[in-house]
């Protein structure tokens, strides 16, 4: 390295010219600056997955694809809220009396008849917006009756109190041979003492109410109360002239265990529902992707924080930006406002938008934690002060970070406008992108404050300001090169990893570091040189002070160093014991997604998934299954049956976690219940069929599908021709309303079932090219319940996969590797299945990125060792084990011991790598051949040097992944980065003891003296920097924003780890190995 030394001095002596370049590089990054600063999209990763795959095949080919929006509803406290009509804090609803408690005030709680007359007003705001063009149908699953778009429970009560539903309806089954007629299963003719209003009648009564919900509470097979929290129960009222089951369970349609008393249904809380069509929402302004959308702003000053301010955003006008070449307008904005315009009839109920809207709610926070950012920023000057002691010291400091920044930002913002005009993207900002500023404070002011503290004790030694400059950028300055260059390192290890967003994370960490390096620590001291040379041209240039306390006593950081050099083997002895204890809770770490751990636990995002988790505990999160292959054949719906019953049989290891319906059974919506449903819709009304060729006096009915048996009764599915012309003919025109049964529109069983080819109309059997339809793909829709537990969803998906074992018996490769449908065969049907959806998704990509990140680890591990090997090199120890090899005096035993030291050293590397969190073995084996043939060139002290400096940082590493444990957290992303980030962090701690300790030796000091010198001199810049930024990171750690918080406390931890390696770890190793010759014979890179 010691041609760092010409460059060192070209910088001085060409400091206006530096200066100069300086000034243009940050104007010439200024264009960027406002593109990085565009908010990310948190919710995408760009990872590749077929469990992803799967998900754009069903936005892209399932014609029906919709997408379903829900708003909770709950009764408020009536002691917390004005009397008064209008927005309504969500904390104003009434406490949660747990599970079949029920609601004593008011009467019937959400099924209170005032309190519906509001869910009405609320559900009719929704339906006179002026995005109702771009509704989907909805079928209501208690009464049948079909929507366009919004369901309530209001709508409901409308549809069963006007005597016009399935409920009220006759039906048909089959008995036997026969079909028989089945009488309704409730009625609104016969009230009791009643009459049987309808809801809107102006003399509709509580009594009508608790009457309404009690028939369809009893009769609609459990659906009624799924819209209902888990609170709801009958709740006895001798006053009432309804008779219920108190303190009973629903068994299908029999109460067990009941009391049969008067009283009335209650809960707290109900769902309004709304569908959107996806294809109209997309063809019409507005995407579901926040990083293709217009980056509106729609926040208001609210305090020191930030809420959310919709824009008033349009149909019309996100069409004209659409035509005018601008992007479209994202549906994140559009459900907050609907959910504004919803909360303005918020007067016995609050309103919840559920899940929906994360990006905003992450940005809001982020800029709701910007005086947080103020306040760390003053403190860390504050700080600097009392370490640095001149306020124009603190300044120039100030000013080599914010252009750090800026040329981070910068220069990012460019490589994105590079890669959207080439299509050459090699930055994907993801949520870890906001962590970058931190972290480079951080490298920045360690930096600055090595290469100022240098300065001053040149200056306080008597030298010239300039020839205190000079060293400073020649000694400090190779050491910062040389942490620089190990930081970027351990970052670029990112560049291997498989996911888009972590190297875009790797190439920003290593332009920011690289940014810091230049500015904080090469022209900070430039910077420093020139402002002293103008004070002492007007000769206002005072001597550095000799007694100043710079935050600590000089004499406690040397004596600090000496002890733990003097008492190596105790604290060798009392590292050892607290690694093992924390290495058993690191190993335990398992893998978590908590809401509050990222977001605000008082937000309104956060509020709705704690109240589904609490009150609708038994609903769950929409997932999939996509399923590919020749369809029509008869296995494969008998598959899908033997799927459902698997999926309620539990084994020893099932989570429990699939959604299920009141009676107890799983929820798998699937297109094997609607062929039965269809079929009694043929027994119901055939004349919906034979207009699409059904023709009971030809063979096979005239569309090829025979009935089962001698009897015309049942079809038989076990029959491709049954199969195809019902997919058909369903996917097409719907299933027409039946007795028991609702018109399903074609709409829905788009979302189940899709075509090869377009269908015939009027004969749906056959494509329009008169060939025989086939299907080739179709979605199994289920729940899965609390998806935010990661370890849960994990054991769910693997419970899964050994319930699709009827489906993989009908797959010729693994079900998870998706084969050509065209290769489906007679004995192998099925292609491709795979589960997907959102639940499945989000811990597909963030236990991948999990992985990566603990991956990448190691890997930077491995790097952070070739760099520092490379930059400890010395030309007086080259040969290596090649030299060692020839001083054998014995040929034979030279024979015999080259092959073996040189299979034992590639053997430790390459277990060295597999080691350190899964390196890939051919990584592992490249790097151990190239160390085989670069040690000879290095040499093997200075791998020596290396291991030994990164050894400190291991620990730290396992210490902090004890201290999560510790702490209570699991890993997540925010928990994996910080110990990621560990790393290059803390090894530049190391870097510069171990390089003061060298210098110190080849002064002629003896080994305690020299720890002494190096705590007396790089201890204070490391205290200060360490201190400046634990104070930073403790201020962060107050932010509402779980993200940050989470950030903040752990990041502050790790400083305080690295500081403790430095200062105490680094010296008793040192002290351990203080008798090898290598450490005097080398020349040391920096002294301060």
């Amino acid at each position: 390295m010691t041609g760092f030394s010409v460059f060192a001095k070209s910088l001085f002596e060409n400091r206006k010219r530096t200066h100069l370049i300086i000034g243009l590089m940050t104007l010439l990054v200024l264009p960027g600056l406002p593109v990085s600063l565009t908010p990310a999209d948190i919710e995408s990763y760009d990872l590749e997955s077929p469990e992803l795959d799967a998900t754009r095949v069903i936005q892209d080919e399932f014609t029906g694809n919709g997408v379903i929006l829900g708003y909770i509803f709950t009764v408020t406290d009536s002691t917390l809220i004005p009397d008064v009509t209008g927005p309504l804090d969500p904390m104003t609803m009434a406490t949660y009396s747990g599970v079949g408690e029920g609601i004593k005030s008011p009467d019937g709680g959400i099924l209170n008849l005032t309190v519906l007359q509001e869910l009405d007003r609320k559900a009719n705001i929704v339906k006179e917006h002026e995005t109702a063009d771009h509704f989907g149908p909805l079928v209501s699953d208690i009464t049948g009756t079909p929507v366009d778009g919004v369901l309530s429970l209001p709508d409901n009560f409308r549809s069963f109190m006007s005597n016009d539903t399935l409920l009220t309806q006759p039906s048909k089954e089959a008995d036997g041979f026969f079909i028989v007629d089945v009488p309704p299963k409730t009625n609104w003719t016969d009230c009791g003492e009643l009459e049987c209003l309808t809801y809107d009648d102006s003399n509709v009564t509580q009594a009508h109410i608790d009457l309404a919900a009690h028939r369809m509470a009893n009769n609609s097979n459990g659906a009624f109360l799924r819209w209902l929290s888990n609170d709801r129960a009958f709740v006895p009222d001798s006053n009432s002239p309804v008779i219920g089951p108190v303190n009973g369970t629903l068994d299908g349609e029999e109460w067990v265990g009941a009391e049969w008393i008067p009283g009335r249904w209650s809960a707290g809380s109900a769902w309004l529902l709304i569908q959107y069509d996806r294809e109209k929402m997309l063809a019409n302004g507005w995407t579901f992707s926040w990083s293709d959308a217009e980056q509106d702003w729609g926040y208001a000053v609210s305090g020191l924080g930030f809420e959310a301010d919709p824009p008033p955003l349009s149909t019309d006008a996100c069409l004209d930006r659409i035509n005018d070449g601008a992007d479209p307008c994202s549906t994140e904005w559009l459900y907050l406002d609907l959910e504004g315009l919803i909360r303005t009839e918020d007067r016995f109920t609050s309103t919840l938008l559920i899940g929906e809207s994360p990006n905003v709610e992450v940005n809001r926070e982020l800029l709701s934690s910007a005086w947080l950012i103020v306040l760390m920023g003053v403190a860390i000057m504050v700080l600097l002060w009392f370490s640095l002691r001149r306020w124009s010291d603190v300044g120039i400091v100030g000013i080599g970070l914010v252009l750090s920044l800026v040329w981070m930002q910068g220069s990012i913002g460019l490589l994105i406008l590079f890669g959207d005009r080439t299509g050459l993207e090699v930055i994907e900002r993801s949520q870890f992108s906001n962590l970058l500023p931190i972290l480079i404070l951080a490298l920045g002011i360690d930096d600055s404050l090595h290469a100022l503290h240098r300065y001053k004790e040149e200056r306080r030694r008597g030298e010239t300001s300039e020839t205190a400059a000079m060293i400073s950028l020649n000694r400090v300055g190779r050491a910062i090169m040389l942490t620089s260059l190990t930081t970027i390192a351990a970052f670029m290890a990112n560049m291997f990893s498989g996911i888009p967003a972590l190297r875009s994370f790797g190439l920003e960490a290593a332009i920011g570091v690289m940014a810091a390096f230049i500015l904080t620590g090469l022209w900070v001291p430039l910077l420093r040189l020139d402002v002293d040379r103008w004070l002492r041209n007007r000769g206002r240039l005072l001597p550095e002070p000799t007694d100043l306390i710079r935050l600590v006593p000089q004499s406690w950081l040397a004596f600090t160093a000496r002890i733990s050099g003097a008492w190596a083997p105790a604290v060798f002895l009392l590292t050892v014991l607290v690694t093992a204890a924390a290495a058993p809770a690191m190993m335990n770490l398992e893998g978590d997604f908590q809401v509050e751990d990222f977001l605000d636990d008082e937000s309104d995002f956060a509020t709705g998934v704690f109240l589904v988790n609490e009150r609708f505990a038994e609903e769950g999160e929409p997932a999939e299954i996509l399923v590919e292959g020749d369809l029509t054949h008869p296995d494969v719906l008998y598959a899908v049956k033997e799927l459902r019953y698997n999926m309620n049989k539990l084994s020893p290891d099932d989570p429990d976690r699939f959604a299920r319906e009141p009676s107890g059974a799983v929820e798998l919506l699937a297109i094997d219940e609607l062929l039965e449903y269809a079929q009694f819709a043929l027994w119901y009304n055939s004349t919906p069929f034979e207009a699409t060729g059904w023709d009971t006096s030809l063979p096979e009915n005239g569309v090829n599908c025979p009935y089962r048996g001698s009897t015309q009764l049942f079809v038989n599915f076990e029959d491709r021709g049954c199969i195809a012309y019902f997919f058909g003919h369903m996917y097409l025109h719907g299933i027409p309303e039946s007795g028991g049964y609702p018109m399903i529109p074609a709409s829905i069983v788009s979302n189940f079932i899709q075509p090869s080819q377009s269908l015939n109309s009027s004969q749906p059997w056959l494509d329009l090219d008169g060939n025989n339809a086939t299907f080739d793909r179709m979605v199994l829709r289920f729940g899965l319940r609390q998806p935010e537990q990661f370890d849960k969803v994990e054991l769910a998906i693997a419970e899964l996969h050994r319930d699709l074992a009827p489906l993989q018996n009908l797959s010729a490769t693994p079900l998870r590797e998706r084969t050509d449908r065209d290769t489906a065969n007679e004995s192998y049907p099925i292609t491709w299945t795979i589960e997907t959806g959102s639940p499945i998704t989000r811990y597909v990509q963030a236990s991948r990125m999990q992985e990566e990140l603990q991956g990448s680890l190691g890997l930077g591990v491995l790097f952070c060792l070739v760099t520092l090997w490379w930059g400890f090199r010395s030309s007086e120890n080259r040969g290596g084990w090649v030299r060692s090899l020839i001083s054998v005096p014995d040929r034979k035993l030279r024979v015999l011991i080259g092959p073996i030291g040189m299979l034992l050293f590639a053997g430790g590397l390459i277990s060295l790598g597999v080691f350190l969190d899964s390196v890939p073995i051919e990584v592992a084996i490249a790097l151990a051949i190239f160390a085989l043939i670069i040690e000879p060139i290095w040499g093997g002290q200075a791998l020596s040097l290396a291991l030994l400096t990164t050894g400190p940082i291991l620990i730290v590493v396992v210490w902090l992944y004890g201290a999560i444990a510790w702490f209570g957290y699991g890993l997540n992303m925010v928990t994996v980065a910080i110990a990621t980030m560990s790393l290059g962090v803390g090894i530049d701690y190391v870097i510069h003891v171990v390089e003061r300790f060298r210098e110190e030796r080849l002064n002629g000091l003896d080994t305690l003296p020299a720890l002494s010198a190096v705590g007396a001199a790089s201890g204070i810049a490391l205290v200060g920097s360490a201190l400046s930024d634990i104070t930073g990171f403790i201020v962060i750690s107050r932010s509402s924003m779980g993200f940050f918080s989470t950030f903040g406390l752990f990041s502050a931890l790790m400083i305080s780890l690295s500081l403790i390696a430095s200062l105490i770890l680094a010296p008793a190793a040192l002290r351990i190995v203080a008798y090898l010759d290598f450490i005097r014979s080398d020349e040391g890179l920096e002294s301060e």
